[in-house]
């Protein structure tokens, strides 16, 4: 044992792999409910642990606490291969690393300009974090998903600051807690602990400095949510259903099936006497608009459009969209992941086709380059759609509205675009039930609050498994059904509560100063190092 603890004690640095796990949704346990509070300080072993060391040690323990807080933490994404023997262990093979060395990279870059710009540290971390943040967010394989901020989606003092900084400003004040309270930590290290030799002393003053300044943000975000009042805008009555189907099991065998339970689960909506019924993603897995435009609807979609024409009211629902390509004299026709709007007499309206397509899942953009995964690839279940060119925005009773289609709820530029094109609302359509479990569905989940309060607008979401929800312009959830639970919830939209935000207006802010910043940095340190290369010489 007592070996084991010396082991432990030299490598203390683990913890933050533990508290990594614990600073995002895991379990549906009341014991993980506070991981919120986690994320103000878990980066603290790993920041106090790398201060002083050779950068190659610094690498070497970003990488491995990184390696183990991301397998903690986002082990579930592996279940999309969960149908094929060792499939979740090759999906996190790939994942967890390549998560991992954006991590390192974080933790590598801030320190190295913290060895030479000491008291800008607080600034240099949380700087560093969000430009690394970003650039995960740009490509074909982006992955935006594991932001430090969303961590904070149930405390809504602290995220009404979202609507001035954005999802990245959030993840800023954070990482300055860890970067600050690693400070406190290192003064008590060598001064030993005594609460007047800390508040003595410059991080005691630092400490001090960011806990009023934390007091500010969150009496705003207090003050901002109490005074939310309505004013008047009008209103509109939404129905989702959420049916809890495995669409891509056997569908051709049971779509009916499927659609009778979808219809079941509206018509017991109907009696609050909804404006707009909602649908999740896969839901009607047909192509429903190509096959209306070519007179050739199958029996699954009339039965589908004669439903929409008796409830008499308009619905949104996904579908397969069909994309024709003409090379030379022939026509290829390649599938998309489209949601479509029907209206009240079940005539497809309008549909859109998502842009941001799953990595691997949806569409694997080196298929040329690597063509031998392709067959791995297929053995897991995944699609071949390809993507959408352009944002859609949807129209409805002179109320517009965004589709964010799966995990396009990431990516807050997407939602800022829908915004500023006059969306009023956000509808995400999803299907999270190939998760299999509570932490796939509630960190997808998470980002929902976010993209309200950071464009003032409502988001309704629909869930095939959940969660679905309906979340006021100020993140407060109206309306929710429980994951893994059939059912149908009614919501009132009141638009009198939407509001415009300076993050709709201005953008990431906060991320271009961090990038002049570390660039001015950058640039110094490079100068200095040729400057005293050459005197050298």
């Amino acid at each position: 044992m007592k070996r084991l603890l010396d082991w432990l004690k030299g490598r203390y640095y683990l913890l933050t792999a533990v508290l990594m796990f614990l600073s995002f949704p895991s379990f549906d346990s009341i014991v993980l409910k506070g991981f919120p509070f986690f994320a103000w300080l878990s980066l603290v072993p790993l920041i106090h642990a790398v201060r002083g060391l050779r950068m190659k040690d610094v690498f070497t323990i970003a990488f491995v606490t990184g390696f183990f807080g991301n397998l903690f933490t986002y082990h579930w994404i592996g279940n999309f291969g969960r149908s094929v023997p060792g499939g979740p262990v090759m999906i996190l093979s790939f994942l967890i690393p390549s998560l991992t060395v954006f991590f390192t990279v974080k933790i590598f870059i801030a320190e190295l300009l913290s060895r030479r710009f000491g008291r800008l540290r607080l600034i240099i971390y949380p700087s560093v974090w969000i430009i690394v943040e970003w650039i995960q967010s740009i490509g074909f394989i982006a992955f935006p998903m594991p932001f430090w901020g969303y961590s904070q989606y149930p405390v809504l003092p602290f995220i009404q600051i979202a609507s001035i900084t954005g999802i990245m400003g959030v993840t800023f004040i954070l990482i300055m807690s860890n970067a600050v309270l690693a400070e406190a930590v290192d003064r008590i290290a060598v001064g030993g602990p005594s609460l007047r030799g800390l508040t003595r002393s410059a991080e005691g003053r630092r400490l001090g400095a960011f806990i009023l300044f934390l007091c500010i943000v969150f009496g705003y975000g207090a003050l901002t949510v109490l005074t939310a009042r309505p004013s008047g805008g009008g209103s509109m009555r939404v129905a989702v259903v959420q049916s809890c189907i495995d669409p891509w099991k056997m569908w051709v065998t049971n779509k009916y099936a499927y659609l009778d339970e979808l219809k079941k689960l509206t018509e017991e909506s109907l009696s609050r006497n909804p404006d707009f019924l909602i649908w999740s993603e896969s839901a009607t897995l047909e192509p429903i608009t190509y096959h209306w435009n070519y007179g050739e609807l199958n029996d699954f979609e009339r039965d589908l459009i004669d439903s929409v024409r008796r409830w008499g009211r308009p619905l949104l629902t996904g579908e397969i969209g069909v994309v024709e390509r003409w090379s030379g004299f022939y026509v290829n026709r390649y599938p998309q992941n489209n949601a479509v709007l029907l209206d009240a007499s079940g005539v497809p309206l309008l549909s859109y086709a998502k842009i941001f397509l799953v990595p691997f899942g949806e569409w694997f953009p080196y298929e040329r380059v690597f063509p031998f995964l392709r067959p791995l690839l297929d053995s897991f279940g995944a699609s071949r759609f390809v993507p959408g060119e352009r944002p859609v925005l949807f129209e409805l009773f002179n109320r517009r509205f965004g589709v964010l289609i799966c995990y396009e709820g990431i990516f807050h530029r997407l939602c800022r675009t829908y915004r500023n094109m006059g969306a009023q609302y956000f509808v995400n359509i999803t299907n999270d039930g190939w998760t299999h479990s509570y932490s796939g569905h509630m960190q997808h989940f998470a980002v929902s609050v976010f993209r309200a309060v950071e464009n003032g607008i409502w988001y309704v979401r629909a869930g095939n498994t959940g969660y679905t929800v309906v979340i006021d312009p100020y993140g407060r959830q109206v309306r929710s059904i429980p994951i893994w639970e059939k059912g149908a919830l009614v919501a009132d939209l009141d638009f009198g509560m939407n509001r415009p935000t300076v993050y709709s207006a201005a953008g990431d802010l906060i991320l271009y100063f961090a990038m002049v910043f570390v660039a001015a940095l950058s640039i110094k340190l490079c100068w200095e190092r040729m400057k005293g290369g050459h005197e050298k010489a």
